[in-house]
């Protein structure tokens, strides 16, 4: 394997992937280490520019966006003596506390437009793979339905999910005649 000289900076991004588990976006990156406190915009920018010069991420495109994900030489680093064990820490409890919201916003799309004066709305539920396994178009009469139905499918997107596939696996009831 090709030794890397990394800064502790760059290190920490790619440990928090890592620890994430699936590609981020740029703005998720930037919301971390900007959080933290750990380096300013410019910063962030700059390291995942050489990150990827380096591959160690790997461009992703999912839902027309660019995410970044670890390399295969990437995952091959020993991070742990790397990075302080405080700095370990932070990433692991930020992972805890924002897998569940990030992985949503992965995975679950809504969004409406105006055509022809009705409103369509594209609702949508994504593996973590990007890989749709649903996704609904309709044609409603109002803006408020619309954002009714965005509101909806991202507040209860499994039981939406299910009741449409379970509802289209289902044995036909035979017609009386």
């Amino acid at each position: 394997m090709e030794h890397y000289q990394l800064s502790e900076h760059k290190m920490l991004l790619l440990y928090f992937v890592k620890k994430m588990g699936i590609a981020l976006s740029n703005s998720e990156l930037c919301q971390f280490a900007l959080e933290k406190n750990y380096m300013d915009y410019f910063t962030i920018q700059q390291h995942i520019a050489e990150l990827v010069e380096s591959h160690l991420f790997e461009k992703k495109k999912f839902k027309n966006h660019t995410h970044y994900a670890l390399s295969k030489e990437a995952n091959e680093i020993t991070y742990d003596s790397s990075l302080s064990e405080t700095i370990q820490q932070e990433i692991h409890q930020y992972v805890q506390e924002n897998k569940k919201r990030i992985h949503t916003e992965l995975e679950v799309t809504t969004d409406y437009f105006l055509e022809n004066n009705d409103y369509v709305v594209k609702c949508a539920l994504c593996d973590t793979d990007g890989i749709n396994l649903i996704e609904i178009k309709l044609t409603v009469a109002t803006q408020e339905q619309a954002e009714i139905i965005c509101k909806n499918w991202k507040n209860d997107v499994s039981r939406i999910y299910s009741s449409v596939l379970n509802t289209l696996v289902s044995q036909p009831k035979k017609e009386k005649l």
